[in-house]
């Protein structure tokens, strides 16, 4: 008899949490290592874009793999995940198909306004997103138990919550370093998450066609 295939949520859970590791490594890296020109807007920029939808949907999935009683924490997480997404959408469209044109052709000047720089509109707008983001990780930290490989899940979320002050500072005071530990607490939690999907996916197979087979023998 072949094996149940993964619930949607682990499914979902696993790739989405893939893409949002991958991506927020591929922004980390271009902030770090930097990227020929034009390449370093576009690559690390684009990866910020893809990584909002990507995180939205593990942060969906986190909300249906929580146990019923837990489900508020998992629900805010999911609303905050939202703000993030938002914000720095409009930030990350507008750099890359008004402002980023707009400067390749020399008109840098009719876009002014809207240039992503220390102390600007976008900046900051972009600084609040991914605090939201850091804030929504640590809302799922209660779901995840204190024990076993939950643990890891758990204390990396609730270190999104305190790195996220450092984080916003970061876009105050123009501090690249304080700004590194997104860079770090991010694609960790990203990382256990997938693993988290791929065994509770695993699980949950294995006891529905378990379930199936004592249904049979009866």
């Amino acid at each position: 008899m072949e094996a149940k295939p993964r619930p949607p949520f682990a499914q979902l859970g696993f790739w989405s949490a893939v893409l949002a590791f991958l991506f927020s490594n591929t922004f980390t890296i271009g902030a770090v290592v930097g990227f020929p020109k034009p390449w370093d807007i576009f690559i690390p920029i684009g990866a910020s874009l893809l990584l909002a939808p990507s995180f939205v949907v593990m942060m969906v999935s986190v909300h249906y793999a929580a146990p019923s009683e837990k489900k508020i924490w998992s629900h805010i997480g999911m609303a905050f995940a939202l703000l993030y997404a938002a914000m720095v959408e409009i930030v990350y469209v507008t750099w890359l198909f008004v402002v980023e044109p707009h400067v390749l052709r020399g008109q840098a000047n009719q876009v002014a306004l809207l240039i992503f720089t220390p102390g600007s509109f976008l900046q900051m707008v972009d600084g609040l997103g991914y605090t939201f983001m850091m804030i929504a990780v640590l809302f799922t930290a209660p779901v995840f138990s204190n024990r076993g490989f939950e643990r890891w899940i758990r204390w990396t979320g609730i270190a999104n919550g305190i790195f996220a002050i450092p984080v916003f500072l970061s876009y105050v005071y123009y501090s690249f370093i304080l700004g590194l530990w997104w860079g770090i607490t991010i694609p960790a939690f990203s990382l256990l998450l997938a693993v988290y999907f791929w065994r509770t996916g695993d699980t949950t197979r294995q006891s529905n066609t378990s379930s199936d087979r004592v249904v049979r023998s009866e």
